[in-house]
């Protein structure tokens, strides 16, 4: 699939941060901009940004009912994406990426006064869930499908863990 050219993926990529500054404040674009820039790094076709919007449901879904804590799936969403995305044949790759996204959501979450137990029960679910994410990439490679499944579940994880 051919790659897009610079300037449609920045007027993309600048809409999609928009839409979450407006809709969902800073915390949603400092990681709607965590993951461009890893995004960017690695895959800029059409698909590959297509990937992105599906996370877009969870500040849907966050503006209809208020509910802070959809904060927390649409982080895991963008973050196992980009794990898959960067553990292409090198897991470590994966572990930075979406280690790099959650990091951004821990730090954003103890800048809103998280307590310390939340902090851990949110890094705990996190890391599980990436950890599970990870695993199935030698299954995965190669099948934009079947990533994106993964993805959409461990997101769907991530809300269920909302009841820990």
């Amino acid at each position: 699939m051919p790659r897009i050219p610079i300037a449609a993926f920045l007027v993309i990529e600048l809409l999609f941060l928009l839409v979450l500054l407006a809709w969902g404040g800073w915390p949603w674009t400092m990681i709607g901009v965590a993951a461009i820039c890893l995004q960017a790094l690695v895959d800029v076709r059409p698909a590959a940004l297509a990937m992105v919007a599906p996370s877009l449901v969870w500040l849907a879904l966050f503006r209809s009912t208020g509910n802070r804590e959809l904060f927390f799936p649409f982080t895991m969403y963008l973050a196992s994406l980009l794990a898959i995305r960067l553990a292409d044949g090198r897991v470590w790759q994966g572990i930075a990426g979406g280690g790099l996204i959650v990091a951004v959501f821990l730090a954003i979450r103890a800048s809103q006064q998280a307590s310390a137990k939340v902090l851990g029960v949110e890094l705990g679910v996190a890391a599980a869930i990436l950890a599970v994410v990870l695993a199935t990439t030698p299954v995965i490679r190669g099948r934009e499908a079947l990533s994106g499944g993964v993805v959409v579940l461990a997101s769907f994880l991530a809300w269920a863990s909302l009841a820990l």
